[in-house]
This record gives structure tokens, C-alpha cells and sequence, in this order.
């Protein structure tokens, strides 16, 4: 097992920028999944990682170990593909043990009763036994994941990357397969990165979540940090639903007041600290559709007024849109909540989850002394007198 470090990193294809400034320790034994839209980074980062790419500006240490420049064969990386990558012609033994016969430990190659020995005891792990002799098309999809697995797992790696592995399955084998990767991981404690678009995925899969757009890490935290306290607007909005009003800041402290454009004020907290709020600051206010209520819980709860254009049942739980001036917004109320399209509605939330983010994303983040992105301020130049 190791710690990955990831310091300074950046890497360009022509004039697009595919990542920059990733500075992040990837812990030893956990699962850190990398999450984002198509295109923000996420794969390049992966393969920076696994050695297939090599990067522009920046190190990567596996522990105390400069790998930058070290080829993949050499890092002690396993790596599950998209695609899954299995040999159509071979068996599915001679597919995990492929790698195993390739692999040499001091010069010396695995002995024929080793490498079916170690094949043995992955292909137990990942639940496939009595189906050695099969080959892929004669596996079903999940089959041949935990065949792609297994292959990774086979050469006993320090480091398990996974790229959107379960993104060819149908709903009910991605959930299967899902539970079987983080039994699998748990039970060998091997330091795994995983990338997926699918934020659900993330959330409950993941110790840490990297949530990247554009080439840039908005948020490195636990899934639970993720989702109660997202740093930029982005974040809030890729991580779950959430219900954002444009503000102007009218007082700063623990807990900021904003006037919405109707005149309506809001008083919420900042999950970003440091961030230098001002007074007239234009701003967005993030409420979270859970935690927008027909009853006041407290004297300090927000007041939101607003007019339901749409009432949809969910069984649990009633999904209610509603327009606060010309803002779109969205609650989720008990099933028998009296909602009807067109009521005025009247819900509360509470002050300490109204999350009031600062607009500009990474730039935003660049003004915060202590963080990864921060840009240090250029220095005012005086002329003598």
C-alpha cells in the first residue's frame, strides 16, 4: 500500500490545458474517486497517475518514490479499463494470468503451479469460480468486469486504477458490481483511484471525492463534506440537487445576510473559509431541496416566499417547484404536504444551511490563502516622491 502524492501537477495536449495545479495526497488504503463531467480532466489525471501520460510541470510520489518519469510496468499499478480490454481469443485464466507471465520479481519468472495458484485465489476473490476455462463472449457484462479485475488485482499492485469502470452496465449490475469493488478494496486495503462521471457512484463508493471541472480539483473532501459543504457553485450543483438564488451581500459576520432580487433577505453561512466576502458583493445563496420546510424550526429560520408551478409525487416524498421571483427553485416535502400548482407557498430553511458561495469557481478559490489554487496577490509597486 502507498500514499499517492500529486504535487503541482499539469498537462497540456496542444493549446487545451487537460489539468493544472493538482496538488492533493491520495491516502494510503483508501478509495478516491475522481468525479466529473466528460472533459474536465479526470481521465488525464488517472493516466498521469498509471504512467501512460507523462506530465507537463509537477511530481508524482508513490510514498517517498519519484515515479514521474518511471514507465507503467515499473509503478506497481493495476489498472481496470473502460472497455474492460479482454484478450476475445482467451480463456479467462489465461487472461488474469497474463500479466503474471510478463512480470518477472528479480529476474526471475513465476513458475507455471505459482501463476495457477495466484490465479486461483483472485478469481475466488472476485466470485468467478468454476468459470476459468470460459472466454469473454461468453461472459456477461458484469462477468467480464470482475474478469478485468481480477487481471488487475493478479500481479498484486500497490495501486488499483479504475477508469469508469461499471459505465457499460445496466443499473442493476452497476450496483452489484459497485458493492463487489468496494468489498474487494476493503478487503485487500489497497489504494484505489477511481474515476466516474456518475456523482451517486462517488457518494457512496468513495473516502475522498476529487470533484474536477475543466482541468482543476473545485473540492478535495469526504463524500459527506462534499455534499454538506461544497465550496464553489459547481460543486453544489454537480453533487446533488440544489436550489441557487442570486443575492447582493448587505452584511458580512458568522452569518452573512443577502437581499434577493425581490427584496427578500436571506441570512446564511459560507462553507468556504477565508474567502474575503465583501458588503455588496453579488453572490449565490445554495439551499438544498431537503432542507427548504413548511414549519419554522427556529426563530432564526429563513422565510422564502414563493408561487408552485409544479407539484410532482415521489411516493416518499412531494417535489415542489416553485418560482421565487424569476428564480426557479425546488423542495422536497412529506407526500402529504398541501401543495398544488399555483398555491403561494411559504417554507423555511434554516440559516446554517443556507450556503452562500462566492461567483467565479477557481478563481474564487485562487483568493483564499491556505488553499491549493491560492494565487498570491502581485505586489503594488510605489515610485519615490
Amino acid at each position: 500500500m502507498v500514499t499517492i502524492h500529486l504535487v503541482n501537477l499539469r498537462k497540456t495536449f496542444g493549446d487545451v490545458i487537460a489539468t493544472d495545479d493538482v496538488n492533493m495526497d491520495l491516502e494510503e488504503g483508501k478509495l478516491t474517486t475522481l468525479l466529473g463531467p466528460s472533459g474536465c480532466g479526470k481521465t488525464t489525471l488517472l493516466r498521469l497517475i498509471a504512467g501512460f501520460y507523462i506530465p507537463d510541470r509537477g511530481r508524482i510520489f508513490f510514498d517517498d518514490r519519484d515515479v514521474t518519469e518511471i514507465p507503467p510496468n515499473k509503478r506497481k499499478t493495476g489498472m481496470c479499463f473502460q472497455n474492460y480490454a479482454l484478450w476475445p481469443h482467451m480463456t479467462v485464466f489465461d487472461n488474469i494470468s497474463y500479466g503474471l507471465k510478463m512480470k518477472r520479481m528479480n529476474g526471475m519468472k513465476y513458475t507455471p503451479a505459482a501463476i495457477a495458484n495466484r490465479v486461483e485465489k483472485v478469481i475466488d476473490l472476485v466470485h468467478m469460480q468454476g468459470l476459468a476455462n470460459r472466454t469473454p463472449h461468453q461472459l456477461s457484462g458484469g462477468q467480464q468486469q470482475r474478469v478485468a479485475l481480477a487481471r488487475a488485482l493478479v500481479i498484486e499492485p500497490d495501486v488499483l486504477l479504475l477508469d469508469e469502470p461499471l459505465s457499460n452496465l445496466d443499473a442493476k449490475l452497476r450496483h452489484e458490481m459497485r458493492e463487489e469493488i468496494m468489498r474487494i478494496q476493503k478487503e485487500l486495503s489497497i489504494t484505489t483511484v477511481y474515476v466516474t462521471h456518475d456523482q451517486n457512484e462517488a457518494l457512496s463508493i468513495s473516502d475522498m471525492v476529487a470533484v474536477m471541472d475543466k482541468g482543476y480539483i473545485q473540492q478535495y473532501a469526504s463524500p459527506k463534506e462534499i455534499y454538506a459543504r461544497p465550496q464553489t457553485i459547481f460543486v453544489a450543483d454537480f453533487i446533488g440537487k440544489c436550489t441557487f438564488i442570486d443575492a447582493e451581500i448587505t452584511s458580512l459576520g458568522e452569518y452573512m445576510k443577502a437581499r434577493l432580487p425581490d427584496g427578500q433577505v436571506v441570512s446564511g453561512r459560507s462553507p468556504l473559509e477565508g474567502y474575503p466576502f465583501q458588503v455588496g458583493e453579488r453572490v449565490r445563496c445554495a439551499v438544498r431541496p431537503e432542507d427548504l420546510q413548511t414549519e419554522r424550526t427556529d426563530p432564526t429560520d429563513n422565510e422564502i416566499m414563493g408561487v408552485a408551478n409544479e407539484v410532482v409525487y415521489l411516493g416518499s416524498n412531494l417535489e415542489i417547484h416553485f418560482k421565487v421571483g424569476d428564480i426557479d427553485a425546488v423542495s422536497l416535502l412529506p407526500p402529504d404536504a398541501p401543495a398544488s400548482k399555483g398555491d403561494k407557498i411559504r417554507l423555511f430553511a434554516p440559516r446554517a444551511n443556507v450556503m452562500v458561495l462566492p461567483l467565479g469557481g477557481v478563481d474564487a478559490l485562487r483568493k483564499i490563502p491556505g488553499h491549493p489554487l491560492y494565487s498570491q496577490p502581485a505586489a503594488v509597486s510605489s515610485s519615490a516622491a
